[in-house]
């Protein structure tokens, strides 16, 4: 009976992969592999490789737990608060902005264990979030601050606005500019 699974099991192979299973590689070619690709030409680089994978997966986790305290927080403050609906909600979105702030650059450590090296794109991802979410700070700070305090305090947050927006602009055009020039039309 284990006999006759085990020919099903072959024949099945056969038909649904018409091209025959590579056998693994010798022992020692995969030693010598596993070997090149872990530790170079130097041993020492090999442990500063592993030293540097172990500190990335500690900062994803750490950032994952951040992000999601941040998220958690913002949701319960919401629901708990005694402030104006207003002044929470501002606080809540203002929450889970940082929160999306903090998983991009979580996803830049994991693109890092993807694809290796420095990753533009999420930095000015991450910086279009940031200056995205210091316009609607100061949009709902001007919109709870009503118009009893005009003067200076007006006019250095009309100057942040079109900062910010100046920032999103920019970055926007590095971004489309970059995707462009790399061949790149969907996110990484």
């Amino acid at each position: 009976m284990w006999l006759s699974a085990v020919s099903r099991g072959a024949r099945f192979e056969r038909r649904f992969y018409p091209f025959p299973f590579e056998p693994p590689p010798a022992r020692g070619r995969l030693d010598a592999l596993l070997r090149e690709r872990l530790f170079g030409r130097a041993p020492h680089i090999g442990v500063i490789r592993i030293g540097e994978d172990l500190i990335h997966y500690v900062v994803a986790l750490v950032l994952l737990a951040v992000a999601g305290i941040v998220l958690f927080r913002s949701a319960y403050d919401l629901a708990t608060s005694n402030q104006a609906f207003a002044a929470a909600a501002t606080t809540a979105v203002n929450g889970v902005l940082f929160a999306i702030i903090v998983l991009e650059v979580m996803r830049t450590v994991i693109a890092h264990f993807e694809r290796g090296g420095l990753q533009l794109q999420p930095f000015l991802i991450i910086g279009i979030i940031s200056a995205v979410r210091g316009i609607l700070a100061v949009g709902a700070r001007l919109s709870l601050q009503g118009t009893a305090e005009a003067g200076r305090a007006v006019h250095d947050a009309l100057l942040e606005l079109g900062v910010n927006a100046a920032v999103v602009v920019g970055l926007a055009l590095s971004l489309v500019l970059i995707r462009r020039l790399a061949g790149m039309t969907e996110d990484p």
